[in-house]
């Protein structure tokens, strides 16, 4: 009676553990087989890049210095979907000793809260990858809970014209 009772385990663990186990395995392997052979046909060697044609890849993902307006523009509307407002800003373009960019100068005070001056400065940093963040100034009024008054420096690095 134990024989049997074993012999009757012994086949539901092989129809239910053993058996797709080894069904997968077999799928696997055919998988693995194809991957291969797939890998084998696009294999090719990629060409050194040298720091000369990375230099002049990332100048050419940088805007024009026809596109300083747009740049400021794309900078704006950033501050204002973050809930802030906007003063006067002041904008000086800086020429650079190498005459491949221009540096765009943008001083930019606002007014608002200092989570609305972080979710200006995540959205824009992460949109606009040819602006740096120079200095940041924030200043408040005595024994008032009012809105910050922040004063940003950025440069936008734009690209001379060919």
């Amino acid at each position: 009676m134990m024989a049997i009772r074993l012999v009757v385990l012994a086949l539901g663990l092989y129809a239910f553990a053993v058996r797709p186990l080894a069904s997968k395995a077999q799928s696997l392997r055919e998988r693995v087989a194809v991957l291969e052979s797939q890998a084998g046909e696009k294999i090719r060697v990629a060409e050194p890049v040298g720091p000369a044609s990375q230099l002049a890849v990332f100048y050419e993902q940088l805007p024009g210095v026809a596109q300083a307006p747009e740049v400021v523009s794309r900078l704006h509307d950033h501050a204002r979907s973050a809930g802030l407002m906007l003063e006067r800003g002041e904008y000086r373009p800086l020429p650079d000793a190498t005459a491949k960019l221009v540096r765009y100068q943008i001083v930019l005070p606002v007014t608002g809260s200092y989570p609305q001056v972080r979710q200006f400065l995540a959205g824009a940093m992460r949109d606009m990858p040819e602006l740096a963040l120079d200095s940041i100034g924030f200043q408040r009024d005595k024994g008032t809970s009012g809105p910050l008054q922040v004063q940003l420096q950025f440069t936008a690095f734009l690209r001379m014209p060919s």
